[in-house]
């Protein structure tokens, strides 16, 4: 019997070798691991950042494209549209990053309003002095200068089931400007018809919800427009591709082609 038990001796080295390998590659899926340390695997950590009357289920798309780069660690964010305010919705953002990846630079991807909550969650991290990496974004449909379509849509109805931020990127986007800080790293893609846009209301080129101009913030990188309407953007191929190409590179498509916004 003791001759049996000692045989198995040797095999136990071997299977705590296999439990750590295996605790590993579970902590570099995802971003960080319990303790706050960078994942184990080198990945770059991507968080998504969804629109306005979307859930985080309306990237998985983009998420399931972004997630077959095995560079990368895609990480969905949501807040609630109908109740969350541009700031609070950050204020979520910030404690999501700070659970989720505190130690990893983290890029993002934002949809639309997306875009706002990630440039308010910017400020909040410089103001607050916190010491959370931000690299780069990928602004998809930003309305960086607000919305003239919005500010039609100011009227009980409208804010009940579009939330308050509705007010905010239309009538209150004065008071809502400086609380949003400019990336350091970015691209912007917006939609549009590449000509006299899709809704006839609006001046200049339009993606249906969104100008083209409003879309442009100084400082950019790189700037694409595609044509589709506003809400078929997050779904839209090549978005996915110029998408996925800025992260890696820091732009949608060669240095040669930039088109970066003065």
């Amino acid at each position: 019997m003791a001759e049996q038990r000692n045989s198995r001796l040797p095999r136990l080295p071997v299977m705590l070798a296999l439990l750590m390998i295996c605790s590993t590659n579970a902590a570099g899926v995802a971003g960080d691991d319990p303790d706050g340390e960078p994942p184990a695997v080198a990945r770059k950590v991507v968080v998504l950042v969804h629109g306005l009357r979307q859930k985080t289920k309306d990237l998985k798309k983009l998420s399931d494209f972004l997630g077959r780069d095995t560079t990368l660690s895609v990480l969905r964010f949501g807040y609630k549209y109908r109740e969350d305010s541009v700031e609070v919705a950050a204020e979520k953002l910030v404690s999501f990053v700070q659970e989720e990846a505190p130690k990893s630079e983290v890029h993002f991807v934002g949809f639309s309003l997306g875009n706002l909550v990630i440039r308010q969650y910017q400020q909040k991290v410089r103001k607050q002095g916190l010491r959370l990496k931000i690299g780069r974004v990928v602004m998809i449909a930003p309305p960086n200068h607000g919305s003239r379509k919005a500010i039609d849509l100011n009227g009980p109805g409208a804010l009940f089931f579009l939330g308050p931020a509705t007010r905010e990127i239309g009538i209150g986007f004065p008071q809502l400007e400086p609380k949003l800080d400019t990336p350091n790293d970015f691209g912007v893609i917006a939609g549009g018809n590449g000509g006299a846009g899709f809704n006839p209301a609006l001046p200049g080129d339009d993606d249906g919800w969104l100008r083209v101009e409003t879309t442009r913030l100084s400082g950019a990188t790189d700037f694409r427009l595609v044509k589709a309407r506003h809400g078929k953007l997050d779904d839209h191929p090549l978005v996915h591709k110029l998408t996925l190409r800025f992260l890696q590179a820091g732009f949608f498509k060669s240095k040669a082609t930039r088109q970066p916004i003065p």
